[in-house]
């Protein structure tokens, strides 16, 4: 009777580890998820796991993707990324994040590769695939293994305008802009007023030389949120685009009130060069009439 009993127990434990075993990845991420992040957690439409006990660092790192992904302020950004380091210093994805605005690359690559070495000890697979695709595209410049692990978050998450848009980065640093443009049009399908994922679609048709296409998606990106003031690079492409498209007093008005926005876009090397040849351009067609 006891071996009976012993062999029932035993089924019961195997049918016990067995289910256990099937569950996916996202399965086991989302149990992660909600047993330490916050009921009442925010996600602004994202849906990656955040690998932290932290509770508050859930909601903080979701405000932070929003923030990068809608052009939110500077000083918030910064504020926030240095309270989940605060909060769990050993977080990969808040070390990677508080760097983003540094501004030396080899600055930036010690961040990254920090974040990396981090990760290896993540709780989350997601995590460590994220952090293994970003040290490939960003130290290694190895571009294809960036795209095989942003992929792999991609299979887990994919309902992740945020996996999809960085597996598009990876498309586009290789080259690869017809796969890039379709990874930034499905995160705009995801969220549907994703003004990085617009910005990022005129980019591919301005390096296509479809310069009334990549103005058209710069409007809409600039309809959905994206804002010069608030991120130095996409002041430099917007001015950029308005130039090729033939908008030379636009284009200089335009840089000219960027240079309001501080010291920063006053020294960018960039807006001057653009405004120096919009000028003449505009010179040009002027003194012919």
């Amino acid at each position: 009777m006891n071996k009976v009993k012993q062999l029932v127990v035993f089924l019961i434990l195997l049918n016990f580890f067995s289910c256990q075993s099937q569950k996916t990845g996202r399965e086991i991420e989302d149990e992660f998820v909600q047993k330490y992040a916050p009921a009442n957690l925010n996600t602004h439409g994202f849906t990656l796991a955040v690998d932290s006990k932290v509770p508050e660092v859930h909601q903080l790192f979701n405000d932070l993707e929003a923030n990068f992904y809608f052009y939110g302020d500077k000083e918030e950004f910064e504020k926030k990324a240095a309270k989940i380091l605060e909060l769990d210093p050993d977080y990969p994805s808040g070390v990677l994040m508080s760097g983003f605005y540094v501004t030396d690359p080899e600055e930036y690559k010690k961040m990254v590769t920090k974040a990396y070495n981090l990760s290896k000890k993540s709780t989350l697979k997601s995590e460590r695939d994220i952090m293994q695709a970003e040290y490939s595209l960003l130290v290694e410049e190895d571009y294809s293994k960036a795209q095989k692990y942003f992929q792999k978050v991609v299979d887990m998450y994919p309902d992740s305008a945020a996996a999809i848009w960085s597996l598009g980065m990876a498309y586009y640093y290789a080259d690869e802009l017809d796969k890039a443009l379709e990874c930034y049009k499905k995160s705009t399908e995801l969220i549907q007023d994703l003004p990085k994922g617009y910005e990022f679609m005129s980019v591919i048709y301005y390096q296509k030389k479809q310069y009334k296409k990549a103005l058209e998606y710069l409007e809409i990106a600039k309809k959905h949120g994206a804002k010069s003031e608030n991120d130095i690079y996409f002041s430099e492409y917007e001015n950029i685009v308005y130039y090729k498209n033939g908008f030379y007093d636009k284009t200089m008005k335009s840089i000219e009130k960027a240079y309001t926005y501080g010291e920063y876009y006053k020294n960018s090397e960039s807006l001057k060069k653009t405004y120096d040849v919009a000028k003449a351009k505009l010179d040009s067609i002027q003194s012919s009439n």
